[in-house]
């Protein structure tokens, strides 16, 4: 008789946990990370179930969904957002030059774009994604790069 998705998903969640537990934490230095990326990747399998239960390995499958979500929280992590007033002074409102005066001139208009409707104007991701008909998370690294060209344009590292 056909074992049930129930019984099959239960089998591999305690086959497969603490293997998959040990490599997240190697990986992240967290147990909490590691207990929450072990579980989000049981998630991830609850709800690709057909996919899983056909993949020839479904170990190797949790692995390498596991190492995925690993990459994208140490990403998450690592994209910590620059404040543009760490590169240069934001005029008061009585110097009030304007921001595009402040920036460097070699800057890209795009980049300049981005930062006035940030820093400037203080739209928020959403308001600058609606206004560029970008994603947000689109929105969000296009102010993270124009801050690190700003950056780099500036000579600060």
């Amino acid at each position: 008789m056909a074992q049930s998705w129930k019984d099959w998903i239960a089998a591999l969640y305690r086959q497969s946990y603490l293997r998959l537990y040990r490599v997240a934490y190697r990986l992240t230095g967290s147990m909490e990370t590691a207990e929450e990326l072990t579980q989000d990747t049981f998630l991830w399998a609850l709800l690709h179930g057909e996919e899983l239960m056909t993949h020839p390995k479904p170990e190797a499958w949790l692995m390498r969904t596991l190492t995925n979500l690993v990459r994208n929280e140490i990403r998450r992590l690592a994209s910590t957002e620059i404040s543009l007033e760490t590169l240069i002074p934001i005029p008061t409102p009585e110097e009030d030059r304007g921001l595009v005066e402040l920036l460097p001139a070699q800057l890209v208009e795009e980049d300049r774009k981005v930062l006035i409707l940030r820093f400037e104007q203080r739209l928020d991701y959403r308001e600058i994604a609606d206004r560029l008909g970008i994603s947000e998370t689109g929105c969000r690294s296009r102010v993270f790069r124009a801050l690190e060209r700003c950056r780099r344009l500036l000579g600060s590292t």
